[in-house]
């Protein structure tokens, strides 16, 4: 548990709120009611018994379930409702992310439909099995779930427009938090970073969800204490988590402007200066550098990384994906692009599925940029972000189409007609493209201009600070010195025989068995097959460039 000080002044104010009528509506009486069914139904009991599956749909069920087997009668709905939440399933969407919620447990009652209930009981059942550290269960049920899904899938259960998803941490700490209110807390990421910055902490930003699960639930405890020490009759987690989620009216950040945009908006509400802290920490750059790119990335919503291979492009891309979104991962997609990618992948187009009588049915299935554009329209306070990796790997008008045009002139009065499906639509501006080039790629030259155009260029070099730092914190600071001196006389003697775009990047030596291996190995591995093949007709240059980057030039 954390050893923290919640300030005085804010102890005090949340005496005067706590345990009030309106404080027990708002933010107890619907938890606890949860608390009592989720608790049951995840006993060891009802965990081994067949009926579990039944039960978990039911607690999900938009209607009042029929929960006598858990004990819960007409006196826990009676207290749902004394919260003002109307049914289990709404509870726990509140819980699991609001809007997001819902999605994250829609697919479950399905799932138990369609004979895959004791895959669902086992995978609950490890996620509260204590022999196994908290971080583990973590990620292992988010694992398990998603196995589910894709089985689901598999069997035609997925209805139109759902997807895979790995379930989000906060629906896991919803489930955790319903089960045991005495240990675990629920996940509510906005005023949880807020107060670990406030309370003098480091936000786990780097690590697994569960990881970052295992830290917040040991500072919510430790705030639980700090509000005990100041003669607070605080009962349990859910009484920590509301002071944290309460206290946000009073660090509420000031309302944009009316010339603020869309995105510029929702950028405000996530603190451009928490974000850039966060990207600057995660790709090991300097605030400004990373402050410099949420600014591109929120102003420009269409980026292009390019450079030569190892340059740490697409790390950034998705680390960069996080921040905008705040570990939202229902809110960012990743592809990679090929050879054979088309427009029917990315949009739309005519695909088969199998029916129930095993045989083929044709339908208009949207494509992973149609997918995420419906639900960027659905909720336009949010941000979406789309990486596309090696995008100079596909035939960029047959994949891009209409979004040539439309990725550039956004919103509902630029709309553009779909070829398969023939309705209407358009991008709006709440989703920030960000894709990756590879510059030493021979395929970069048919990149098509108009493409090209539509993007904006920032340059990845091979970064030597990023190297310095990666190997200190990762204990080789012995090395630091002897990898950033080899590979820059290396890069120095690769300009004098090739181009910028044929440096061999940072990435490369950032190995965590660079002590046991060597640079031989890294040369060996690595680097040697990339410039064999830029240096095929000149086996002399290679032997150069060899002994430059072993033995120092």
């Amino acid at each position: 548990m954390m050893r923290l000080e919640v300030p005085p002044a804010e102890v005090t104010w949340f005496r005067e709120v706590f345990g009030t009528e309106a404080y027990l509506h708002e933010e107890r009486n619907y938890k606890l009611a949860l608390h009592r069914a989720v608790s049951a139904l995840l006993s060891p009991e009802l965990l081994a018994d067949s009926g579990f599956p039944a039960l978990l749909s039911a607690i999900l069920d938009e209607d009042d379930p029929n929960l006598s087997a858990l004990g819960i009668g007409t006196a826990e709905l009676e207290l749902l409702r004394a919260g003002g939440v109307r049914s289990y399933r709404a509870a726990l969407a509140n819980l699991s992310g609001g809007r997001w919620g819902v999605a994250q447990f829609l697919w479950i009652p399905r799932a138990v439909e369609f004979g895959l209930g004791d895959d669902l009981r086992e995978a609950f059942g490890r996620l509260v099995d204590d022999a196994v550290p908290l971080a583990q269960r973590v990620d292992v049920f988010r694992d398990d779930l998603y196995v589910v899904q894709q089985r689901l899938q598999q069997q035609g259960g997925f209805l139109p427009k759902w997807r895979l998803l790995r379930v989000s941490l906060s629906f896991v700490a919803a489930i955790l938090g319903s089960y045991d209110r005495t240990r675990f807390t629920y996940y509510a990421y906005r005023p949880l970073r807020q107060a670990f910055e406030d309370f003098g902490s480091d936000w786990p930003s780097t690590g697994t969800a569960g990881s970052k699960y295992a830290t917040v639930c040991d500072f919510v405890a430790g705030v639980k204490e700090s509000l005990l020490a100041g003669d607070l009759a605080v009962e349990d987690m859910i009484d920590a988590q509301s002071f944290l989620w309460m206290r946000r009216s009073l660090t509420a950040a000031p309302p944009a402007t009316e010339e603020s945009s869309a995105v510029a908006s929702q950028v405000l509400a996530l603190d451009p200066e928490v974000m850039a802290r966060d990207l600057a920490e995660a790709v090991l750059w300097p605030v400004a550098r990373a402050r410099d790119l949420v600014n591109r990335a929120t102003r420009w919503r269409r980026l292009l990384f390019q450079g030569p291979p190892g340059t740490g492009k697409t790390f950034v891309a998705e680390r960069l994906a996080r921040v905008l979104t705040a570990d939202g991962e229902e809110r960012t997609e990743l592809v990679q692009f090929h050879p054979s990618y088309a427009y029917e992948d990315f949009v739309e187009g005519i695909r088969p599925r199998v029916t129930g009588d095993a045989g083929l049915a044709y339908e208009v299935r949207e494509g992973v940029f149609l997918t995420l554009v419906e639900r960027a329209k659905e909720h336009p306070d949010e941000l979406f972000v789309l990486v596309v990796d090696e995008i100079n790997r596909a035939n960029l008008p047959r994949v891009l189409g209409e979004l040539l045009y439309a990725l550039e002139y956004r919103g509902p009065e630029h709309t553009f007609r779909l070829p398969y499906s023939g309705r209407e639509t358009y991008v709006p501006d709440n989703i920030i493209l960000i894709a990756t080039m590879n510059s030493a790629d021979r395929s970069i030259a048919l990149v098509d201009a108009a493409a090209r155009r539509r993007f904006r260029h920032i340059e990845f070099e091979p970064d030597l600070d990023v190297l310095r730092t990666w190997l200190e914190q990762n204990d080789l600071s012995e090395f630091a010195d002897l990898a950033v001196s080899r590979l820059q006389a290396l890069n120095g003697r690769l300009l004098e025989v090739l181009d910028p775009d044929r440096l061999i990047g940072h990435t490369y030596l950032m190995r965590r068995d660079l002590s046991d291996v060597g640079l031989e190995t890294v040369w060996a591995e690595d680097i040697g097959p990339v410039l064999r093949e830029h240096l095929y007709n000149q086996p002399t240059e290679i032997d150069a460039l060899r002994s430059v980057f072993l033995t120092g030039p």
